[in-house]
């Protein structure tokens, strides 16, 4: 999960200050960090990229929420139950839980938070996460003011009926549109938060930074640090310069950088990688000629060296990709990635009938930090007699032509909305889904095995199906399997406790300390 104003405190209080090289006063006792852009706002019915998902589970709480890794733990919710067929989902929540203006979040918040989503008249683009409870699509339709399938059995017990069996809807419980709202306060949730969580906005200036303090009567895991300061740096550049002099504690490393990073013995000891649960692709359309032909979208395939782009270009920061589902999500070992066989392309090519080779073009949005890794595959596909032209856009215009399906190729990636091999699966590949039909790739074997893994319950037979028609897929080549990517964060020497999660909204900064 694809990617404004509050008024401010005349004061912040500081616990201890010092002067750092550029003139700023930093307070030791608040935590620093900055991301690329702001955040679109603060009401979780809104929240479709990842800052604004980041920043809404600093000051929000859900039913559940991810760990580290990819695990589910409590968190309103103290526990719950599923039925035996799948359907039907208990909370028992947790009464001693607090909105920030000191209320008891209720059973009746958590249904309220629901409706807000799939209200029509709030225009929210995340009713997917909820149009599968029963009851939704009437109450979206206007046809009902209540939801059969949500009800407040008392404050304390919630229950959730869906229409069928769907093993990830509990994780869609922790996203951040599922965040729980405080109806009273939800008049201005765009700039107010009305959340629960361990941290309190002090102020958001657009564009320059967003302050918070320490939710000093969170009723779960209150933070070590006092403060929370995250500033809107668009350039990295600008951002790596910060942090060398101290002035931000946490850093995301760029892949180009990387190397540089690990060479500098004040940092080093202090870098932490994870690997994403995302994939980079290369789609093809594979109605059209030439692409319509799976002895050609394997030729495109076999003829990148991607072990050498990896190592040379991107600072071996990701792992090649072996079908679109990531290793992390798959119970046993991913089939091997497509070798590096540039003879074996020149020949499919000629046996489909492309001896000669053929021109075409691939849209790419933006690409300026990645336009030499574009670079390195047009020199590999040039060798086996293909011509690709790079064309450059905004991401407006870049959008409009794929979802008219009118790119050959096009170079894009996918991050994970929630932790499960089915978010690569349906959404990119299922045919009914918009994404699918942007590549018009269309496959009733995978539709069927897509459907059935929706309706099967956590275990092996559903983690088998998932690799099988991860499996499938690969041999189908629809797409140019490129790398599942690597995130490298470096922070301050003096920080400590810190643990890089794997879920983009799962980080809430509550255990690092400075030393």
């Amino acid at each position: 999960m694809k990617k404004h104003v509050w008024f401010k405190k005349q004061t912040l209080v500081f616990i201890s200050t010092i002067i750092v090289s550029c003139g700023q006063v930093k307070d030791e006792a608040v935590l620093t960090i900055a991301i690329s852009s702001d955040i679109r706002g603060f009401d979780p019915a809104m929240a479709v990229d990842i800052r604004t998902g980041g920043v809404i589970s600093l000051v929000y709480d859900h039913l559940v929420r991810f760990g580290s890794g990819t695990e589910l733990l409590s968190s309103i919710a103290k526990d719950w139950s599923i039925s035996e067929d799948g359907r039907t989902y208990t909370f028992l929540m947790n009464p001693s839980a607090r909105f920030h203006d000191g209320t008891y979040i209720l059973a009746q918040d958590v249904v309220f938070s629901i409706k807000r989503v799939l209200d029509p008249t709030n225009h929210s683009p995340q009713t997917w996460l909820f149009d599968k409870i029963v009851g939704a699509k009437e109450f979206m339709e206007g046809e009902t003011k209540e939801i059969e399938g949500l009800e407040a059995k008392n404050d304390y017990t919630l229950r959730i009926e869906i229409t069928k069996p769907f093993a990830p809807f509990i994780q869609y419980l922790a996203m951040p549109s599922a965040a729980i709202v405080n109806s009273s306060k939800s008049d201005k949730i765009r700039n107010v938060p009305a959340g629960s969580g361990p941290w309190k906005l002090d102020f958001w200036e657009k564009d320059g930074e967003l302050a918070f303090s320490r939710n000093d009567d969170y009723w779960g895991e209150t933070p070590i640090m006092s403060g929370l300061k995250i500033r809107i740096l668009s350039e990295t550049l600008t951002q790596s310069a910060e942090f060398e002099v101290g002035n931000l504690d946490i850093f995301n490393i760029p892949a180009l950088e990387l190397l540089q990073w690990t060479q500098k013995k004040e940092w080093r000891d202090n870098i932490f990688s994870i690997d994403e649960l995302n994939i980079w692709y290369i789609a093809m359309n594979c109605s059209r000629k030439p692409f319509d032909d799976v002895r050609v979208r394997k030729a495109m395939n076999i003829s990148l060296d991607r072990e050498k782009i990896l190592k040379l270009l991107l600072a071996n920061t990701g792992i090649q990709a072996s079908g679109p589902v990531p290793p992390l999500l798959l119970s046993n070992s991913p089939p091997n990635p497509y070798p590096y066989d540039p003879a074996l392309a020149i020949e499919l090519l000629k046996r489909a009938g492309y001896g000669n080779g053929f021109q075409t073009k691939l849209w790419v949005a933006g690409g300026s930090e990645i336009f030499h890794v574009l670079e390195a595959f047009q020199s590999y596909w040039r060798a086996i007699g293909i011509e690709v032209e790079i064309m450059r856009s905004d991401w407006n215009v870049f959008k409009t032509a794929v979802r008219a399906g009118r790119p050959d190729l096009y170079y894009l990636d996918w991050f994970a909305d929630y932790p499960d091999g089915e978010n690569f699966l349906f959404p990119l590949f299922h045919s009914s889904e918009s994404m699918t039909k942007r590549n018009r790739y269309k496959n009733p074997e995978i539709d069927k095995l897509i459907e059935t893994i929706q309706l099967l319950p956590i275990g092996n037979q559903r983690d088998s199906l998932i690799e099988k028609t991860n499996r499938v897929i690969f041999n189908e080549a629809p797409w140019v399997f490129l790398w599942h990517s690597q995130t490298n964060i470096v922070t301050q020497s003096t920080i400590t406790g810190y643990v890089p999660k794997i879920i983009f909204n799962s980080e809430r900064y509550t255990n690092i300390v400075r030393k």
